[in-house]
């Protein structure tokens, strides 16, 4: 119950991290500039970078629990996991990308990204049905409905949270 959530949940903050250094080092590299010049919009360019770090962490993860099965030790719901995890991973992406946003600083996104997922992770943790509890209760196959109903419930804030996110990128910009 512990090893499982912190497997699933490592593919998140890296892909998290990936998203604000991606954008902080184009914005520092001024290679953010040739980007706009494409037919693509910036809200577009924002999607690629989110979208790639959001479709690897499940791949990551399934690797991961894939391996614990193989190694014996059973992991059930697998597929509710991922589901969360993803919803997780795109939680944790669209506040990536705004705190690169707001922050075009490589060094000072990155320690505000840190900060922001220290608090969130850790609020999230301490509720008696947060994300951790989730994962592990879903694992081996203890779910109850509050699981079940903490699985829509971040699936429903991931998507609020990247679209209001992606709104807010669409309409501000991004300033090198």
């Amino acid at each position: 119950t512990v090893l499982i959530p912190v497997l699933v949940f490592l593919p998140v903050f890296i892909s998290g991290s990936l998203v604000v250094d991606s954008i902080t080092e184009e914005l520092d590299e001024g290679t953010f500039e040739l980007l706009r010049v494409a037919p693509v919009t910036l809200g577009e360019i924002v999607d690629g970078k989110a979208i790639a770090a959001v479709a690897i962490a499940p791949g990551q993860a399934l690797v991961w629990l894939l391996l614990l099965e193989y190694n014996g030790t059973p992991v059930a719901n697998v597929a509710t996991i991922l589901l969360l995890m993803t919803a997780l991973t795109t939680l944790v992406v669209g506040v990536a990308a705004g705190i690169a946003a707001l922050s075009p600083d490589r060094r000072a996104a990155q320690f505000l990204y840190s900060i922001a997922v220290l608090v969130l992770f850790g609020g999230a943790t301490a509720m008696a049905g947060g994300p951790t509890n989730a994962v592990a209760r879903l694992a081996i196959d203890s779910a109850d409905p509050a699981t079940n109903a903490t699985v829509v419930v971040y699936v429903g804030l991931a998507a609020a949270a990247y679209l209001g996110v992606r709104q807010f990128i669409a309409a501000n910009g991004i300033d090198g």
